[in-house]
């Protein structure tokens, strides 16, 4: 049976994503299963991607201040991620997914980085664009095999305080967090979108690790 690798989005929304993400795992021979906040929990899979998109609720990590967001889709993730970390199944969070994994943790959110003082202006652009540090004694240096990247970026919110158990693994130069890793699991979440940089063979180095990490 072929591994199962279950991607998550929203049913509105997440076309292009799926789109380069089906491009991704074709190169590895993976059909993805793709899910969304109407679709029914999968009964059984081997690995989760969660995807970009919307912003969390703010309920999902403790604060009130209300916007629009997709409240289904949180719970649909949450519960994905919650049978995921208890199974031991590699997790890769991408952009809103790194921000989940985040709050599952019970860490927090800036709910727009434009209300921060930076001392560089925050890029927004599907180019990369973005100067980011990979830190060192990561999982994610170790993959990337770099201490620096560029790369997209095409969120507005950050993490502010860190989940416990998991820490960072990547900055950029004004120190908002880029990328975190879970401390003892595989679980990894990086801010930008290395799905739209299929080029690039650092980015590709990504899913290579995380197909790798199934069933091990």
């Amino acid at each position: 049976m072929g591994k199962r690798v279950v991607v998550t989005g929203s049913k509105r929304g997440s076309q292009t994503a799926w789109l380069f993400l089906r491009l991704i795992f074709k190169l590895y021979g993976i059909r993805p299963l793709f899910v969304h906040e109407k679709s029914a929990l999968p009964e059984n899979f081997d690995a989760l991607v969660i995807s970009g998109g919307i912003d969390l609720c703010p309920k999902s990590y403790g604060k009130e201040t209300p916007y629009p967001c997709n409240e289904a889709r949180d719970t649909l993730e949450l519960s994905l991620l919650e049978r995921a970390f208890t199974n031991s199944l590699p997790v890769l969070g991408i952009c809103r997914g790194m921000q989940l994994i985040n709050a599952f943790f019970g860490g927090t959110l800036h709910p727009d980085i434009n209300d921060l003082d930076l001392n560089y202006p925050h890029p927004r652009s599907p180019f990369p664009v973005n100067q980011i540090s990979i830190l060192p004694t990561t999982k994610l240096r170790a993959i990337l095999q770099t201490a620096s990247i560029k790369a997209n970026a095409l969120h507005h919110q950050a993490i502010e305080t860190l989940g416990e158990g998991l820490r960072v693994n990547a900055i950029d130069r004004n120190g908002i967090i880029q990328g975190i890793e879970h401390e003892e699991a595989f679980i990894i979440g990086v801010q930008w979108h290395p799905e739209y940089l299929p080029y690039s063979s650092i980015q590709r180095r990504l899913f290579k690790s995380f197909i790798n990490q199934i069933s091990i």
